[in-house]
């Protein structure tokens, strides 16, 4: 199965203006307005769900293995040993260190097609069934989400022999590809299964509606929406050290905003320092907080950032087009210092319009 979109270049036709010469018209054009991008929910047809929650269905009950293709920003590929046991959950091992396997459990969520994750897609896409296609010379269902004003927002193959989600693309608003995920070497049936594996363990305990609202008014961030593409689909707080960490994840169906809040202000050799684009999550992370390398996936197009602003230590990683990354910093509190959002704004520059 190849790694290439087979969809790339194509574009949606433009929607005609008819216009009509009278004056009726005319002050029905005056006063009409073109759908933006940033309009939710984007407007018409969800037919292209059914086949996502098929797929999400058919990854909850369906063992297999495969290699797992993950390309960012820089256009080199991610591969990661992929085995799919629905009952015990998902082994990853990056290819060439297999002898280094990661369990996500079966109880854990935003893997894959998420229930949340699908409510979010279509609470701030239109998604379309596209049709039949082929991926690979595979027989293929394509399902696009798209803005409000027709531009395509990501891309999904469905299987037709399995019915499992096989690859994603996700664009940025310029339409080029910004982070895609493709299944190789599928193999239906239980895979090896590792006799020792590190194991996630869920970072701390889920926040309710009403504890969230308590830490807002005790002045935490951690917004219900951070932009108008970004939701909240997850909020926990554990201990670190006798202090509260917060972890709120947003997204918007497609990519997935991670945001550690702490009291506190950063030491000396942690100055408010942005990475300046896409980066690579080293061993151990990078954050204010041990229990960051509990996050498994970013090595491949992963933006993060870190500074201090109102009495807290922010933390965003994120695993997202440029775009989508910078609007997620942005509508956070500014950092104390001069210069740091300049150069935010400099380093996302070069790899795509905010």
């Amino acid at each position: 199965m190849s790694t290439e979109d087979p969809s790339s270049g194509a574009r949606r036709p433009a929607v005609a203006v008819l216009f009509v010469l009278t004056g009726l018209c005319a002050l029905l054009l005056t006063s009409a307005v073109h759908p933006r991008a940033h309009e939710v929910p984007a407007g018409g047809d969800d037919d292209g769900m059914p086949v996502l929650r098929a797929a999400a269905e058919a990854e909850g009950e369906t063992p297999y293995a495969a290699v797992r293709q993950v390309t960012g920003p820089d256009g080199r590929p991610y591969g990661l040993r992929v085995v799919n046991r629905p009952d015990e959950g998902l082994v990853l091992a990056p290819v060439g260190s297999e002898d280094e396997p990661f369990v996500v459990e079966a109880s854990q969520a935003l893997e894959s097609l998420d229930d949340r994750l699908l409510q979010m897609l279509r609470d701030t896409y239109r998604v379309a069934d596209a049709g039949h296609t082929d991926l690979g010379g595979r027989p293929a269902r394509l399902v696009e989400a798209e803005r409000a004003d027709g531009t395509v927002a990501g891309r999904f193959w469905v299987d037709g022999d399995s019915g499992l989600l096989v690859a994603r693309t996700i664009y940025d608003q310029a339409g080029d590809p910004a982070l895609s995920s493709n299944l190789t070497q599928l193999e239906l049936g239980e895979g090896e299964w590792p006799d020792r594996a590190e194991t996630g363990e869920p970072w701390g305990e889920a926040l309710d509606a009403q504890e969230r609202g308590d830490l807002r008014s005790e002045g935490w961030k951690v917004d219900e929406h951070l932009t108008w593409n970004l939701r909240l689909v997850d909020a926990r707080a554990t201990e670190h050290e006798g202090h509260k960490v917060v972890h709120a994840v947003y997204s918007d169906g497609l990519s997935q905003i991670s945001l550690f809040v702490q009291r506190g202000k950063l030491g000396p050799g942690h100055a408010s320092s942005p990475s300046g684009g896409y980066v690579g999550t080293e061993e151990g992370g990078t954050g204010i907080s041990p229990e960051h390398d509990t996050i498994f996936g970013g090595d491949v197009g992963q933006y993060q950032s870190m500074w201090q602003a109102d009495g807290f230590v922010f933390t965003v990683l994120a695993d997202a087009p440029a775009g989508l990354a910078g609007s997620a910093v942005t509508a956070l509190p500014s950092p104390e210092g001069s210069g740091f959002w300049a150069r935010v704004e400099r380093g996302l520059s070069r790899l795509g319009p905010l």
